[in-house]
């Protein structure tokens, strides 16, 4: 698991603290604010702030399957049958 996440944060530093922020501010609004509808209100700009950015600091190549690093596919051979 420790292996995991090192690899998981240090490919994905930023959204990982996006995340935390968003945590933290959503936490704090849950915390502070007693109308529910205040509260949603608060906190979906928040959740549609960390997509945002999460999608801008995404690489193409990631959403779009990692084109360059597919590999063509091998043709099967055909093997040849000797006829006597």
């Amino acid at each position: 698991m420790q292996k995991w996440w090192n690899d998981f944060y240090k490919n994905n530093r930023s959204i990982v603290w996006a995340a935390v922020a968003g945590v933290v501010l959503s936490l704090g609004v849950l915390w502070k604010v007693p109308d529910e509808v205040t509260r949603f209100t608060l906190i979906m700009p928040i959740f549609a702030g960390f997509i945002l950015f999460a999608i801008l600091t995404t690489a193409d190549e990631e959403l779009d399957g990692n084109l360059s690093e597919e590999k063509p596919e091998k043709k099967a051979k055909t093997k040849k049958s000797s006829k006597k």
